[in-house]
Formats: structure tokens, sequence, C-alpha cells
């Protein structure tokens, strides 16, 4: 890394505004190499947001590219995608919700069930086996996405008994 870019980075990002379009669209082709989100571009409306909010640093606004790219279905990222505490907690809530009435109603002996560790060991392991094949395999880069260190992520899976297949 040369003086320039190592003195910018401890620029915050909000000040180098000129910089966030262009790094929005490596963090788009970067989730596209990592995690095959298929090419995505930003609307015009996602792109102003990009440009007012006030990124702290450039992880801060890969995350979020990141995270939009991975929940949209769409080719084009919208104001919303980048909405994940309203628009997409909300939807992932109400599908866990309906799960879990369903899950109550067809289980017969409630009070000798451990609910909530049964339904967080599931949903937990469900969502590092999904990531991990998303990822290839490379747990360094399945940590990154889940947000925890990569030792907290092998500790998972050994208590979860995921069996991770070699990569060829």
């Amino acid at each position: 890394m040369d003086e320039k870019s190592s003195l910018q980075q401890n620029i915050p990002l909000w000040e180098r505004r000129d910089e966030i379009l262009l790094l929005a669209g490596c963090f788009i082709q970067l989730a596209d190499r990592q995690v095959k989100t298929g090419h995505k571009e930003l609307s015009k409306e996602a792109g102003e947001y990009l440009l007012t909010h006030d990124w702290k640093d450039e992880q801060e606004l890969e995350n979020a590219v990141k995270r939009a790219c991975i929940l949209s279905d769409a080719d084009v990222l919208q104001r919303e995608d980048f909405d994940i505490r309203q628009k997409r907690v909300k939807s992932i809530g109400g599908f866990i919700e309906e799960r879990l009435k369903w899950f109550m109603r067809n289980i017969k002996r409630l009070e000798k069930f451990d609910l909530y560790d049964t339904v967080i060991t599931e949903v937990e392991k469900a969502l590092i086996v999904m990531v991990i094949a998303e990822t290839g395999g490379n747990q360094l880069k399945a940590a990154r996405l889940l947000g925890i260190n990569r030792n907290t992520l092998r500790v998972k899976i050994k208590k979860l008994g995921i069996n991770i297949k070699p990569q060829a």
C-alpha cells in the first residue's frame, strides 16, 4: 500500500464522497466474485442514498453493499435494498414466525421441549452451512460475511457438527 492510499484510508469516507460510487461498484463486483450474487447495478436513488449517508469507513460501505447484493434478487439495487433494519428484518422475522407457528402446532409434548435452544441451533446451523457453501468452503470469507471472527466460526462448526468438504 502506498503512502497516499494509507493516508486516504485514515480520512473518513464521508469526507471523500467522490470515491463512494466507485467503491460501491467495486464492492458489487466483489460480492459477485465471493458469493455469486450476479451482475448488479445501483439505481439513481440508491446511488444518491450512498452519497448522502455518512459512512465512517470503507468497511461499513462494503458491508452495506454486500448485504444489499445478497438480499436483493433484482439486477438493479434500489434505495430500499439498503434499509436492512426496516424492510428485510421484518420479512425474515415474518417468515420465521410463520414457520415457528407451524412447528409449534405439530409438536406433541411442548412442555418438555427445549424450543429456544432447538430453534436457535437449527437456524444458526442452516445459516452457517448456507454461507460456507456460498463462499465455496472458504471459512475466512464465510466468517466475514457472517460478521464473526474466523475462530468463532470454527468453534461453531465443531459445536454444531457441520461437516466441511475439502475443496478440490
